[in-house]
């Protein structure tokens, strides 16, 4: 038994979240897994509109292998990884993948190597590597954020729907997506990077979405709201003066 590649199981479901479902592009429906060069893993997957990436510090990859690229996966592998606890009452800790399988684990310990069908193996699952080019996803990252005042890109209000739930799944927490996200559009119609208000995800994790054609806004409210708004700060105007006691003659 050879295995290949070795992740945490939560960072693994979290960045499936951005894989594309069915997509004709093969490469596209799957997760790359690939060597950091300051050590452990990056995860990333994208289905060419937005896109998550996650450093896995204590993730492993075989020597003699630069990447692997795991197919389209099964819900329940999915479920098993984000589990709070598996058959053994003990959280998975470590996504173990082969060839033609994928083993969730238990043990924490990466001195042995677990075994398919052994009391902390929570899942194995088949599982096929894919013998093709995952996109070169360095490409779309933005280096400059905005920093003058311009409009806010249009972006799709699905993509922060998934990166609502990576940020639940990263977490474990319900509230905010995971204690909120922090949006930050790129210069010109660049990108829109998202990151994750937490101390652990500040510098792990970092998702993309690209933008949106749309036509620019003429005006930041929309004509009767902007004329409710000025007549209320008329009113509010008025109210103040009023109030202000009357100058001694």
């Amino acid at each position: 038994m050879e295995y290949l590649a070795r992740v945490n199981p939560k960072y693994f479901a979290a960045i499936h979240q951005c894989a594309a479902k069915g997509d004709v592009r093969y490469y596209l429906n799957a997760v790359q897994i690939e060597r950091h060069p300051q050590g452990g893993v990056l995860i990333v997957a994208t289905n060419g509109h937005f896109m998550g990436a996650i450093h896995d510090p204590d993730g492993w990859i075989a020597d003699g292998r630069d990447s692997v690229l795991i197919g389209t996966v099964s819900k329940r592998l999915l479920s098993a990884c984000s589990a709070r606890k598996g058959p053994d009452s003990r959280p998975p800790a470590k996504l173990w993948i082969a060839e033609k399988f994928s083993l969730v684990s238990s043990l924490d310990d990466t001195d042995e190597e677990p075994e398919m069908f052994g009391d902390p193996s929570h899942l194995t699952e088949k599982t096929d590597l894919i013998d093709g080019l995952f996109p070169n996803w360095k490409r779309v990252i933005p280096t400059k954020r905005r920093t003058r005042v311009e409009p806010f890109p249009c972006i799709n209000g699905e993509y922060l729907e998934a990166f609502n739930k990576i940020g639940v799944l990263l977490t474990g927490r319900k509230c905010f997506g995971g204690g909120g996200m922090r949006i930050e559009p790129s210069v010109g119609d660049g990108a829109v990077i998202v990151r994750f208000n937490s101390n652990d995800l500040i510098d792990r994790f970092f998702g993309v979405v690209m933008p949106m054609a749309s036509e620019p806004l003429p005006s930041l409210l929309p004509a009767w709201a902007a004329s409710e708004a000025e007549a209320a700060k008329a009113a509010e105007a008025k109210a103040e003066k009023a109030a202000k006691p009357a100058k001694a003659a």
